[in-house]
């Protein structure tokens, strides 16, 4: 067995063994009480915040989802492809987005390393590179239940997430063989729907995208370089974005979002904590500045370092611009994240193909041995901790299907939620608990009405 088959033999274990642990985390959660459940049904055309109607209608088949995503546009927001899987799998059943959403996982760790290796679509990558990919995933994700567990924010975070670098690759591959690499004429149409798919994914990313892509296609063109498939990518884009930025839904949801602004502190401190959350790969990244000024890279090795410092700055610029939205949650700033870490591995790809290092052997031997201890730590916590959130949530639906649909539901608090302390000892990878003493809040009404009860509340432990 020659080495390049034994490397190849180990990234698909290791690829199946991230594969198996998402898909464990994702299989010990039920849909999240809230959006999940609230996307369940036909879109009724108010506010999310707003309780469902005792008349609102299951999702049933794809006319069904088609009729939903309509008034979505019209009421509440732009983002057709995230929701239109969202809906997709809360029809046909938690197992298959499970499934699928442990695979988006692996495939986004791929997607990083394709571009660190130059654009090309390859198994020749690193094992480590590609545990290392997963790590800083794991480690570095600010709300990593909100983007990689909950449906509702996986679709609308790391699945466009995928479709953003998938849409690059190609653009990637241009740049570092100049132009060199030609595509058959499949891929102009196929440029242009992946192009769609990655515009129309989150308002503070596409704008950056767009604006400094369009300033590629010029220099390509004075360069005589520019092919079809980038011409058809782009508008394709501008396509995607235009319908999620002009969608009339935005209006309608901005003048909600108008009375819960948050305050200019408040996108402060959001900001500031997904930078300490990313400071060991901003440290990398100013290691590697430094080692370029030191060395002098020249050619195609420069050509990592100039897209690495461009993925890093629009990095910044994805969170900088949430300061004109009125709220700021914690899973905006995953795409800032997605790039960041491709910018280290570009930084990293070219320190391998300098044969140096960035940072210092023994340091970075030291920092495996942390990261291998953090990452042991965190995830047998956060699976045990999943796995009673699984139990507890298994009795409160089982409850919810023998309840009859006059009576109010009545729960006691599950005691995982009560100590503070478990989301440290996870490594800030919990949920939240979704329900409240108020049977008319709306994640309580949208779990209700999926069940088919009154209503369903949390009661106090104490009350005697």
């Amino acid at each position: 067995m020659t080495l390049e088959i034994l490397g190849r033999r180990k990234l698909i274990i290791i690829a199946l063994a991230i594969w198996g642990f998402m898909f464990l985390l994702n299989s010990f959660c039920y849909p999240f009480p809230g959006d999940d459940y609230v996307y369940s049904f036909i879109w009724e055309g108010h506010a999310i915040g707003v309780p469902l109607s005792e008349e609102a209608v299951r999702i049933q088949n794809f006319s069904d989802i088609f009729t939903s995503l309509g008034y979505h546009y019209m009421t509440w927001s732009g983002r057709l492809v995230a929701h239109f899987f969202l809906i997709f799998f809360l029809w046909i059943g938690k197992f298959w987005f499970n499934f699928i959403n442990a695979a988006m996982v692996v495939f986004l760790c791929f997607c990083i390393q394709w571009i660190a290796h130059e654009g090309r679509v390859t198994l020749d990558i690193s094992v480590k590179k590609l545990a290392l990919t997963f790590f800083c995933l794991w480690a570095f994700t600010f709300n990593f239940s909100g983007v990689m567990l909950w449906m509702a924010g996986s679709c609308n975070y790391l699945w466009t997430a995928v479709f953003l670098l998938l849409f690059l690759i190609p653009y990637v591959r241009h740049y570092f063989t100049e132009g060199a690499v030609s595509y058959q004429k499949w891929m102009v149409p196929a440029m242009a729907a992946l192009g769609f798919m990655a515009g129309n994914a989150n308002e503070n990313t596409i704008g950056w995208i767009g604006l400094t892509g369009l300033f590629y296609l010029y220099h390509a063109r004075k360069k005589r370089t520019l092919q079809a498939w980038m011409i058809s990518g782009f508008i394709g884009l501008s396509m995607g974005f235009g319908f999620l930025m002009l969608a009339p839904g935005n209006f309608v949801r901005l003048s909600n979002d108008i009375g819960i602004k948050e305050s200019f502190f408040n996108h402060m401190v959001i900001m500031w904590l997904s930078l300490l959350f990313q400071n060991f790969l901003w440290f990398y990244l100013w290691k590697g500045y430094r080692w370029k000024r030191h060395f002098q890279p020249e050619g195609k090795d420069c050509s990592y370092f100039r897209l690495a410092f461009w993925f890093a700055g629009v990095s910044i610029l994805f969170n900088l611009i949430m300061f004109l939205s009125p709220i700021m949650p914690a899973r905006s700033t995953f795409p800032n994240l997605v790039f960041l870490v491709t910018a280290v591995m570009l930084i990293s790809r070219c320190a391998e193909i300098q044969g140096v290092y960035v940072v210092q052997k023994l340091l970075e031997k030291f920092a495996v041995l942390l990261g291998s201890m953090y990452f042991i730590w965190t995830s047998g916590f956060s699976l045990w901790w999943y796995h009673e959130n699984y139990m507890w949530e298994k009795s409160v639906i089982s409850m919810a299907e023998n309840t009859p649909f006059g009576e109010v539901l009545e729960v006691e608090e599950s005691p995982i939620y009560i100590d503070g302390s478990y989301g440290a000892l996870s490594g800030f990878h919990l949920g939240s608990s979704a329900f409240s003493n108020n049977e008319n809040d709306w994640k309580n009404v949208s779990f209700a009405r999926y069940y088919h009860i009154k209503g369903i509340r949390l009661v106090d432990t104490n009350r005697g």
